[in-house]
């Protein structure tokens, strides 16, 4: 296993900020988060020529493209597959996350399934002659949002080169391991976050700290290990409300490393 920082953690600062702090942190690699202002979502050679450059010469890997390709979107735009694959393809990135429609699987007909099935296959095909991997996003209001319909999604997609992104929900009911279990076979990538209750609400939630919230993330980080996992460990976002962003993302990255191996 590996270890990463999502470049979207400090999404309101320039790529190279990002890039330094997971220099500092002793990681592997980054996501590179597919929007302004770190990549554009326009493909541009120049651009992410000059974004590969930033993060080879600190001795990163870039892990992850984080694009905002959405098969089977309803409402919200999505990158188009052209510009998505030529911008990892300029990163050399050997992964791309993806998102499944923009519509939870509770209120999804049949027609919105096959629409999200069928444009996940035709990207994942695309992709496979390129060398690369997709991971669709487990997200609420997407059609993977949860252990099941993740499971048929990637089944009836039926490509080897299809997979998940793994990440706990934003609950604090949520049983991430039993979830984790359901999709093992299929998880290409993972997203660390964690939650606790806000001002002791059990009502309210809000970021923690990766060590401090209701999720454990020994057993989850063991049972990946167990299973032969050798993809990344990213650390996602900041938890909220602290005086040191930068600081808390340190500590995170941190506690990652020292429980990986």
């Amino acid at each position: 296993m590996k270890t990463a920082l999502c470049s979207i953690a400090f999404r309101e600062r320039l790529l190279e900020y990002s890039l330094d702090l997971a220099c500092e942190a002793g990681l592997d690699g980054v996501e590179i988060w597919g929007r302004e202002p770190h990549i554009s979502e326009e493909y541009d050679a120049n651009r992410v020529a000059a974004a590969r450059r930033m993060v080879v010469d600190r001795g990163l890997e870039v892990a992850v493209f984080g694009s905002y390709l959405r098969p089977g979107a309803v409402e919200n735009e999505s990158m188009s597959l052209r510009d998505t694959l030529q911008i990892a393809a300029g990163l050399e990135v050997p992964l791309v996350r993806v998102w499944a429609s923009d519509v939870g699987s509770d209120r999804a007909d049949e027609a919105l399934w096959k629409r999200t099935v069928e444009g996940c296959r035709e990207a994942a095909c695309a992709a496979e002659k390129m060398g690369m991997r997709l991971a669709v996003e487990m997200h609420t209001h997407t059609l993977a949002d949860t252990a099941t319909s993740a499971r048929r999604l990637v089944e009836d997609v039926g490509r080897e080169n299809f997979g998940l992104n793994y990440q706990p929900l934003p609950s604090l009911n949520d049983d991430a391991l039993k979830r984790l279990e359901r999709v093992l076979p299929w998880v290409f990538h993972l997203h660390a976050q964690n939650y606790a209750a806000l001002n002791g609400d059990p009502e309210k939630i809000e970021r923690a700290g990766l060590a401090d919230g209701v999720i454990d993330y020994v057993p989850l980080v063991r049972l990946l290990r167990e299973n032969g996992y050798d993809g990344y460990l990213a650390v996602e976002f900041s938890p909220s409300n602290v005086d040191d962003k930068r600081a808390a993302v340190l500590r995170d990255c941190i506690y990652l490393q020292n429980i990986k191996d």
